[in-house]
């Protein structure tokens, strides 16, 4: 199977896995792509090669501090100075920039010509410069504009055009003919009046529709961030794959307008044993007003004996029947925390549950650190003269349907408090 996924921070709220998994559902069923949640780059690739991903997409605000920890960039990364693709061949880290390619195949779409017209990008950050790159590539007159203005002058040398000062930013805007924001939901009050008909705007984010609405339906030509991550996500696609993506490989558009809210009514927490799902588990649920629910404390409420027992007495298929019946009752609840069993995820209908029913989290924990945390005398799979020898068998059984059935993924390597922060912060974010 191949495993992909997308890092930033936040990332909770990242369409990039519907998009991706729309397509792989359709072309490539042995093929998933999920979310890291991370407070670095350098994390994030530790991560990416724990897990043993194939490819891994990056979105602010690592797109920069990504770069010198590669090996190879391809040409437009290097000229950009921002990372959005990053694959491993061999050993080797190898970074790509796509975002060039999501202004680029908006501006096919509208059929504009950018050729000699004045277009102002505002913000230089990673997705900034790719605008920048795509549109003196069109032989277009650009101008960038930032917040910090040094910055914005810094860029503009590396890519050849010119830098301009937020204080001029309306009239910068009046002369433009194509303008790219390349900045957060609310970064900066631009407000409709700041456009006019005739205009092209294309955002990066997905979040600033609203405010241009009535002026499209008077003229102004408008792409929302979506539109941006189709185009740029068939590149990177196509990095991933080694195959050629038609041009409608993608079906953006109709998947996107039909995502699923990111927060459903149960929260599931997947991992290894010893990963701290208990521990995550009911902390979160304190945090966010939830109840706690873990599954095997709840068999073992049922049966009237210890998992061990039950695995002595009964059989392993017994307990994962029960385990498949907990699942079933309790995940469509509303307002819980659920610790799943280690091994909850090899079932397939179990792995179909929880990505319908549930906010899935996996925490991701070293076997060092998991073995560490529990007395393997006491887990009927890993009684074995040496239990790590067995716990590396389980984990590699284990870590695909891991992976499939995750929205999102956590490492819990330190003190429990610190992926509560992250879960309840990404929560509170994507909300």
């Amino acid at each position: 199977m191949s495993l992909f996924a997308v890092t930033g921070y936040p990332i909770l709220h990242s369409l990039s896995p519907v998009l991706f998994n729309g397509y792989f559902r359709t072309h490539s069923p042995e093929s998933h792509y999920s979310r890291l949640a991370v407070r670095s780059a350098r994390e994030a690739l530790d991560l990416f090669r724990a897990l043993g991903l194939d490819g891994l997409n990056v979105t602010a605000p690592f797109k920069t501090d990504i770069v010198p920890l590669l090996q190879r960039l391809d040409p437009a990364a290097e000229r950009i100075g921002a990372v959005n693709t990053v694959v491993i061949r061999g050993e080797t880290l190898e970074g790509y920039n796509t975002d060039h390619w999501g202004v680029a195949g908006v501006l096919d779409g509208w059929g504009l010509d950018v050729r000699g017209k004045a277009c102002l990008v505002i913000g230089a950050g990673g997705a900034g410069r790719a605008a920048v790159y795509a549109l003196v590539n069109r032989g277009a007159e650009v101008t960038l504009v930032n917040r910090d203005g040094e910055k914005a002058r810094r860029a503009a040398a590396l890519q050849g055009c010119a830098a301009g000062l937020l204080s001029e930013l309306q009239t910068l805007i009046d002369k433009a003919e194509v303008i790219v924001l390349a900045v957060p939901s609310g970064a900066l009050d631009l407000g409709e009046p700041a456009f006019h008909p005739g205009q092209a705007v294309i955002d990066a984010g997905y979040a600033n529709a609203a405010p241009f609405q009535a002026a499209r339906l008077s003229g102004l030509r408008y792409a929302r961030g979506e539109e941006w991550l189709v185009h740029q996500a068939r590149a990177a696609l196509e990095i991933f794959t080694g195959k050629e993506i038609p041009a409608h490989g993608l079906d953006g558009p109709e998947l996107l307008s039909h995502r699923p809210g990111l927060v459903a009514r149960s929260i599931a927490l997947v991992g290894f044993m010893g990963s701290g799902k208990s521990t995550v588990g009911q902390a979160l649920a304190g945090r966010l007003g939830y109840d706690f629910l873990d599954i095997d404390d709840w068999i073992e409420q049922q049966e009237g004996k210890p998992i061990r027992d039950i695995f002595a007495c009964e059989g392993e298929a017994h307990f994962r029947r029960k385990e498949k019946e907990a699942l079933a009752r309790w995940a469509p609840c509303g307002g819980l925390v659920m610790a799943c069993g280690g091994g909850s995820v090899l079932d397939e209908d179990n792995r179909r549950l929880l990505r319908d029913r549930s906010l899935t989290i996996w925490l991701y924990t070293s076997l060092e650190t998991a073995l560490g945390r529990m007395d393997t005398r006491l887990r009927p799979l890993l009684e074995h003269a040496e239990p790590m020898i067995r716990a590396r068998e389980l984990f590699s059984q284990r870590r695909e349907s891991y992976f499939q059935s995750a929205d999102l993924v956590i490492g819990n390597e330190g003190p429990a408090d610190e992926a509560v922060d992250r879960i309840h912060e990404e929560i509170r974010i994507a909300l």
